[in-house]
Formats: structure tokens, sequence, C-alpha cells
């Protein structure tokens, strides 16, 4: 299908009406969409390469002091339809972890019958996993205290999974921006989507300007560059309303690209079971960003 196109470009590219710059233009635009589609390509297969992905995650469930049963019955505190019939298991969460104190026989914790240990959590590194059946489980933290994520392998989000969604690339939205350091860099206080408050240091800003309305994003650190959390006026109506974000490498002669073909959802997006950052006052801009990705469901 890739020859077809190409072979269909090139016949449109050497109309006798276009210009030797038209012509260049139209090579430009078009290998900037493949090199687009091909990196969103990318992200998605990276996405789904591991079975415990956004779309196979079903829960998300606050671990009170004490025993948590577990099971599919709908009286106990975490329950689980999806659980093998006659299955439970008894999470005992104290000041110093949580335990995984009984479980039915088919239970294991990294492949391994469970022991009763306390178990390792995602702030701890290396995190436990307890499985039965298409059923895997990790005790994570969030906001200082613990949770149960639960994942099943045959969920029905990732059966009915056809893709994400996107704008139609446009180069116009990839914008050369000013970034502006700020000494110190700036703590500022981040909520997120279960209810947190986390304080975030800003290390700068960018300024540029889109579809001629001047614009300012905030940056945090992400690893090897820069991250940008933002909403904009398509989360009335095309857009996850909890935000995307945009990342760049760390700027160059006090400049930074943002390419907002390659704007992201987060995880709260795909899955109401996710702990998302939400954009900071700062990012909330008044233009329409009709690029990158789009709603995930209606």
């Amino acid at each position: 299908m890739l020859r077809r196109s190409n072979f269909s470009f090139c016949r449109f590219i050497l109309l006798p009406s276009s210009t030797g710059y038209e012509r260049m233009l139209l090579i430009e635009n078009t290998a900037y969409r493949i090199e687009i589609e091909q990196a969103r390509q990318t992200r998605e297969d990276r996405m789904l390469s591991n079975p415990l992905n956004w779309f196979t995650l079903v829960g998300l469930f606050p671990l009170a002091d004490g025993i948590n049963r577990v099971g599919r019955e709908e009286n106990l505190e975490i329950t689980l339809p999806s659980l093998p019939e006659g299955c439970h298991a008894n999470f005992e969460a104290r000041t110093d972890g949580v335990f995984l104190i009984s479980a039915s026989e088919g239970f294991t914790v990294n492949g391994q019958p469970p022991t009763g240990g306390r178990l390792r959590q995602d702030v701890d590194g290396d995190p436990d996993l307890v499985e039965i059946g298409a059923i895997a489980m990790r005790v994570i933290n969030r906001n200082s205290r613990p949770y149960l994520r639960v994942w099943d392998r045959e969920s029905p989000a990732l059966k009915n999974f056809n893709g994400l969604i996107y704008f139609p690339v446009n180069p116009a939205y990839r914008v050369q921006a000013e970034f502006i350091p700020f000494d110190p860099p700036r703590s500022i206080k981040i909520a997120d989507a279960i209810g947190g408050e986390h304080e975030i240091l800003f290390p700068g800003q960018a300024q540029f300007t889109v579809s001629g309305v001047a614009c300012t994003l905030i940056a945090e650190d992400d690893e090897d560059g820069l991250l940008f959390n933002f909403t904009d006026p398509t989360r009335a109506d095309s857009t996850y309303p909890g935000g995307r974000y945009v990342l760049t490498p760390y700027p160059k002669n006090c400049q930074v690209t943002l390419d907002f073909n390659l704007a992201r959802n987060w995880p709260c997006a795909y899955t109401p079971f996710a702990t998302c950052p939400l954009p900071p006052a700062q990012n909330h801009l008044q233009v329409r960003i009709e690029a990158g990705e789009k709603r995930f469901h209606d």
C-alpha cells in the first residue's frame, strides 16, 4: 500500500503546473507525514507489547487498614467478577506494608505459591505480581496510601481495540518555541486524577505562536527531555478533557520544537483506573490545537 501511495504521489508532483518549490514542499510534507505516522504506530506497538497495559487494566482499589477480601461476591471489600469461580484472596494492609495472608489454590506470587510475606510495591521497584488465570494484580502506592491495581488479560477493551485516534498530520502544528528558563526552577502543586497533590519542579517555559495566537506552556523534566502537560478548547468536542502532553528534547540555544502532531493522551483517556496528573492552570491554552491524539472514548 505504501508503494502505491508513493507512486501516485510522484505522478502528482510532476504535473506541469507544479513549481519546483511546490514539488519540494510536497515531498517534505509527505516525508514528515510518514515520519509522524510511523512514530504513532511505534508508540501503539509499545503500549500493547506488555499484556499488562492500559487496555487490560480493570480495577484500582484503595486498600483500607486491615483485611481486604477479594472475590466475585458483591459483599466483599474488592469485587472482581472476572475472577475464576470460587477464588478468594485476603490482602492485609499494615503500617509496615501489604501482605497476601491467604489465597485460594491457583494464586501465585511471581509464579510461585504465596508465602504470606510482604508484597513489594511499585515504589520499591520490581513490584510483586499476584496472578490467577487471566487476572494479575500489583500493589501500588499513590498519595502515601496503597492501592490494588488489577489487570485482566482477556478484557473486552483489549479485544475490541482498533487503534488510537488522531487528527490528520498537519505541519502547521510543528512550532518553534523560545524556551525561557526559570531561575531558580519553580515548584508548583499539581493535582492528579484520584485527588492527590504533588509538588513538581518546572525548569522553564516555552513561548510560541499557533494560528496567530501567542501561547505559553510551562515545562517539567521528563527523563531525557521536557514534558508539556496541556489542555486546549478541543477538549470540549474532540480531545480528552483531562489533557494531553507533548515531549521534547532539552532546549538548544534556548529553542525547542513543539510538535503537537505527536501530542499524546494520558492513560486516563483509556481507562478510569489510571492515576494521571492534571495540567497546571498555566497550561490551559486558549487556541484550538487540532493535532495529535483525539478522544479514545466518546
